[in-house]
């Protein structure tokens, strides 16, 4: 079964990501996002959906279809890596503002960059995901208009499950300017959404990602809070980093009891990471679809300790080019150092592995007669006949195995 002819076959193959388009598209009456077993957010019919509302949704779903961006003028004359595609510059980069510089996961840039855009009136809203007031182990879909808004609402690096683009429809209904800050399958569904409808480029002007990792299941949460016997229901804050760079994972209850635990002793080992299925065949987690694009700068990819809180900008369009710059000159940002793809691959040597094995992890999929992620322009397939047979052989069946565990 390679073909997909039902939202089930999306998400029974581990190919969702609960980004929430699907839910967007069909609307409010038809589909809810819904927390399953696992910890996954997953679209739930409310109706039966028509056939030509799924078919609507598999042109612009990442379970079902992620692209890089076509040559145009918004990156001709960019540079071009076969890992990571195109950019125009790579610097770090910080926010001027050492409260949003401290409090952010790195070092504020996208804060800056949405604070920018905001005080400047380039845009009427941020939309981006925060923490729920009420849950604050999970997510909402959040529209700022105000820094108070951007910065008051726990809207730093969430790494459980959310679904940004659940109300997306409704942020284009409101005929606003806005830039959108999510994750690069975000990005890239977004992309997709403007081949058909023209509301995408008239109203949504900036995309702002990060380069991503994948995010937790929010089985590991529940586990974080487990080993200090706190229940969600009693939890007041809950912070995945921040307050330093990287900062530490932190809770604190009702009754102000607070709890938490060093980045590298919750994260350091991958083996106990719970992180979905579609982020471990994902073509995409370094934001080619965005204008512009921020990671974290630790050498060998993983933290010594803490530091004032550095990111690195990549600039992939012009328009994004021309934000940054301006967010420098009007002192919102710093631009820091001239950085190089060699200094990129050694803070995220993750992303180069993972790039270089999801060709053939996806024809694990296929060789198992199960739907795949068709892509385009993301150099995929290139990469995968540079590689090692041995290396190529070894994702296949491995992709085999995790399968049989879905």
């Amino acid at each position: 079964m390679t073909q997909i002819n039902s939202l089930a076959d999306i998400v029974d193959n581990g190919l969702c990501i609960g980004c929430g388009l699907c839910k967007s598209i069909a609307g409010n009456n038809l589909l809810k996002m819904e927390m399953s077993d696992k910890g996954n957010l997953e679209p739930k019919e409310l109706k039966p959906i028509s056939n030509k509302i799924l078919e609507n949704i598999k042109k612009v779903c990442p379970g079902v279809i992620a692209e890089g961006p076509e040559d145009q003028e918004e990156n001709k004359g960019s540079n071009k890596d076969i890992v990571w595609g195109n950019y125009f510059g790579l610097y770090y980069s910080w926010s001027t503002d050492p409260k949003i510089r401290f409090q952010s996961s790195t070092g504020g840039l996208l804060n800056g960059l949405s604070l920018y855009l905001l005080e400047k009136n380039k845009v009427d809203f941020i939309m981006h995901t925060a923490g729920d007031k009420e849950n604050p182990m999970r997510n909402v879909v959040k529209y700022s208009y105000s820094k108070d808004d951007l910065l008051n609402c726990e809207s730093r690096s969430r790494y459980g499950p959310s679904s940004p683009l659940s109300e997306f429809h409704k942020a284009l209904d409101k005929k606003q300017t806005f830039a959108f800050v999510g994750k690069p399958c975000d990005a890239g569904a977004i992309r997709l959404l403007a081949k058909f409808d023209g509301r995408v480029d008239q109203y949504c002007k900036y995309i702002f990602t990060l380069v991503c990792g994948g995010f937790q299941e929010l089985t590991k949460s529940q586990e974080f809070i487990d080993s200090f016997n706190v229940k969600e229901q009693e939890l007041e804050e809950f912070r995945y980093r921040g307050f330093g760079n990287p900062g530490r994972m932190y809770i604190k209850t009702k009754d102000q009891k607070e709890f938490d635990k060093d980045y590298n002793s919750f994260w350091g080992d991958e083996s106990n990471w719970k992180v979905p299925f579609r982020c471990k065949i994902c073509p995409d987690a370094i934001g080619e679809s965005a204008d512009i694009a921020a990671l974290d700068t630790w050498r060998g990819g993983s933290p010594k300790g803490e530091d004032e809180g550095f990111n690195a900008a990549v600039t992939r369009t012009k328009k994004g080019i021309k934000i940054f710059n301006e967010a420098v000159e009007n002192g919102y940002l710093v631009k820091g150092d001239q950085i190089t793809i060699d200094d990129i691959k050694d803070f995220q040597p993750h992303q180069t592995t993972k790039k270089q094995a999801v060709y053939a992890r996806h024809q694990g999929m296929k060789k198992n007669n199960l739907p795949s992620i068709n892509t385009k322009n993301l150099r995929i397939e290139e990469l995968y006949k540079l590689n090692d047979n041995d290396f190529n052989k070894k994702q296949e069946e491995g992709v085999a195995k995790r399968v049989g565990k879905l």
